[in-house]
């Protein structure tokens, strides 16, 4: 499912014609919504930037690890 992502993504961006520091590299998907029961979003279903970062910071590390 990621690569089919990225394909598309990469077929935009060309059409787009993107220069390379603009285009998408690397994705992470997660089954789980974003909620408030989950404290993700407040109840006027803005981000919670800082809960999301805790939560996600590992990923993105990840990622960017991958690309080198």
């Amino acid at each position: 499912m990621i690569k089919h992502i990225l394909d598309a993504l990469a077929a935009v961006g060309t059409e787009g014609k993107l220069k390379g520091f603009e285009r998408v590299k690397a994705i992470h998907l997660d089954a789980n919504h974003f909620s408030v029961e989950d404290d993700t979003l407040t109840p006027t279903f803005k981000l919670k930037r800082p809960q999301l970062q805790k939560r996600y910071q590992g990923v993105v590390d990840g990622l960017y690890a991958g690309l080198k």
